[in-house]
């Protein structure tokens, strides 16, 4: 089962970052809808899972992803992850509905995503802005085969990290689903 080895990070210089990684690739600006779905008693989200429907829009394109997290396998919240690209997003929210989820939760981030190799590494580096937070926030991630390279994984995201200029004091292990929803009570 692959796993994403990820570190979220707040920015205080967004800029300064993005003029970074623009210097290792071309930047993808991107807007994601999501939805979060779950049991109405919470349970899905209180063992760690995560079921997810997102419609990702460029200027030119929208595509939908149905994603399922499994627990974290790491204290860096590191999860499994499931992917897979959907026609339509209402049809899944309909099912998943019929098996009794209801929409948890739904925001926008607004996104800037890098892709590169580095140490040897596949990465994704995506700069986010979620309107309704004050913060702008850096994922950096690599795929790793299995749990037991997370550690390794994580490695190479903290060097990436670390060249940008974010240090172990910016790194937050907040969800954005319950960073929106205590913005909204």
């Amino acid at each position: 089962m692959a796993v994403e080895a990820e570190l979220k990070a707040r920015v205080g210089d967004p800029e300064t970052v993005r003029a970074r990684l623009r210097e290792r690739a071309e930047e993808q600006v991107q807007t994601y809808r999501d939805r979060y779905f779950d049991w109405p008693s919470g349970s899905l989200d209180g063992q760690g899972y995560e079921v997810r429907v997102r419609v990702v829009e460029t200027a030119t394109t929208t595509t939908t992803v149905l994603t399922f997290k499994e627990p974290p396998v790491h204290d860096s919240g590191s999860k499994p992850e499931h992917e897979t690209t959907l026609a339509d997003a209402e049809p899944v929210a309909a099912l998943l509905a019929m098996l009794g989820l209801v929409e948890r939760i739904a925001f926008e981030k607004h996104c800037r995503n890098f892709r590169f190799t580095e140490h040897g590494r596949d990465m994704l580096a995506t700069l986010v802005h979620v309107p309704e937070l004050d913060d702008t926030f850096l994922e950096v991630e690599t795929v790793v085969p299995d749990k037991t390279g997370v550690a390794t994984g994580l490695d190479a995201v903290r060097a990436v990290l670390d060249s940008l200029g974010i240090t172990s004091d910016d790194i937050t292990a907040e969800k954005y689903t319950d960073a929106v929803a205590a913005r909204r009570s």
